[in-house]
């Protein structure tokens, strides 16, 4: 099985460029609920489907082996994804990427993005659509990015102190972003790799994507 799952949900749809450039890596496919209707658009059967089934049709279901598919009590506890991410980390999975997980309701949206802390020790993250891709950054990260790539730094929680960049046109060195203080958006990428470190507490880092720069490649290292 893949170390990497590519976890699709029923928020907005990628763009099938996006969609299909990630599937170009081998990647358990497995949807949350709803994202079924995604992936089968796509015309891709999903190694398995977790959710509560309340926002899958019954003929799109049919289409999936019925020992693929993982029913969850519905609760109000826990989201389509983090029973999805549940299941991921359970059959040994160790990195996965988030598709259809914005847009929609937008108190999803802010729970989605709470999980990237929650589950940040036990699987690697990044939620990615039509426009940003998100990861958190607890310790330090580097990455390459195009020259003018806007990157957005956010606190997921109060205060993250220690903020040390490199590559960027508004470079921190030691500081710290606090939400309702002081952000960190629209910075702007001077270097094809940027890297960024953190002392203490948990930062959004947003790339925002365009055509013409695609996804970028990560390369999480402690320096």
């Amino acid at each position: 099985m893949p170390n990497h799952a590519i976890i699709v949900g029923n928020g907005d749809p990628p763009s099938s460029s996006l969609f299909f450039e990630l599937m170009s890596t081998k990647s358990t496919v497995i949807c949350a609920d709803g994202g079924l209707k995604t992936v089968l658009k796509y015309g891709v059967i999903p190694d398995m489907v977790v959710g509560d089934l309340d926002s899958v049709d019954i003929s799109d279901l049919r289409r999936i082996p019925s020992e693929n598919v993982f029913k969850v009590d519905a609760d109000n506890t826990s989201t389509d994804l983090e029973k999805a991410l549940i299941r991921t980390i359970d059959i040994g999975i160790q990195a996965a990427t988030l598709l259809g997980f914005t847009g929609g309701r937008s108190d999803h949206v802010l729970w989605n993005l709470g999980l990237l802390g929650i589950y940040h020790d036990s699987i690697a993250l990044r939620m990615v659509d039509n426009h940003c891709e998100i990861r958190l950054v607890t310790q330090s990260v580097r990455f390459r990015a195009k020259i003018g790539q806007k990157i957005s730094l956010s606190p997921l929680n109060t205060r993250v102190e220690g903020i040390v960049t490199r590559g960027l046109r508004f470079p921190l060195s030691h500081e710290s972003l606090e939400l309702g203080v002081r952000d960190g958006i629209s910075n702007e990428a001077i270097e094809n790799i940027v890297e960024i470190e953190v002392g203490c507490g948990n930062l959004l880092v947003l790339i925002h994507l365009n055509s013409e720069h695609g996804l970028n490649k990560w390369e999480p290292q402690i320096f």
